[in-house]
């Protein structure tokens, strides 16, 4: 346990046991094993462990549960809000690869598949002492713009948005959702930032040929903005 926590290694799992003190996997089982019947660690998932204080790193656990991955959507938007540690109990985590969702202590753990090309613009912050992998805010922005069930209703997003205006990149956030290759994120992009009187450069190449709806989810009914081929229907 002392070894453990010299080495910072609030999240664990048995290959980190097996490189810290040179045993086996079988050994390594084993020594898990009887720490978590000790309560001496805790078990997130199979081969997955956290000490006893894990309820302090929701974020590390987010991150490191499936790799590679980073946090986003509501959950990153809320970091960049309030420049602090959020209190929630859901996080979002985007990552290529499948993965079900985690229950642990007071906490749920959603893990969002993103294409491969898609899985990028994120970068290492530091929260509570462990370098976490989280959505740029423009990513974050986008991430909640393409996979809605995720963010913030759309209203609010643009509000978060308009706040984000001192301290994101315009340029960026285009070139981001064009990098996604989806004309109906640009779409909806390009009229969220009409709405705030800021000039969006996309080419009507990069457009969709039919109507989208701004909101997925909502009804194909609105107002029709021939610009963006927009359904605002929020």
């Amino acid at each position: 346990m002392s070894s453990l926590r010299k080495g910072g290694m609030n999240y664990f799992t048995i290959s980190d046991i097996c490189d810290l003190f040179d045993i086996s996997n079988n050994y390594a089982s084993q020594m898990a094993y009887q720490l978590k019947m000790d309560k001496k660690i805790e078990e997130i998932e199979k081969g997955k462990y956290t000490l006893p204080e894990g309820s302090e790193y929701p974020f590390l656990i987010a991150s490191r549960t499936v790799q590679p991955s980073y946090i986003s959507f509501k959950t990153a938007l809320s970091v960049y809000i309030t420049n602090k540690v959020p209190d929630t109990k859901v996080y979002y985590v985007a990552t290529p690869k499948r993965k079900r969702p985690i229950a642990f202590k007071k906490y749920n753990f959603k893990y969002i598949t993103l294409k491969p090309y898609k899985f990028f613009g994120f970068c290492q912050l530091n929260i509570n002492g462990n370098e976490v992998a989280m959505a740029e805010p423009e990513k974050a922005i986008l991430d909640c713009l393409e996979e809605t069930e995720y963010g913030p209703d759309l209203i609010k997003l643009r509000d978060i948005l308009k706040d984000f205006l001192g301290f994101i990149s315009i340029k960026k956030l285009i070139r981001y959702a064009i990098r996604c290759q989806n004309k109906s994120l640009l779409a909806r992009l390009g009229y969220l930032l009409e709405t705030l009187d800021i000039e969006a450069p996309i080419r009507e190449k990069d457009l969709p040929k039919d109507y989208v709806k701004f909101d997925p989810a909502g009804d194909r009914q609105g107002r029709w903005i021939a610009r963006w081929n927009i359904i605002d229907n929020i």
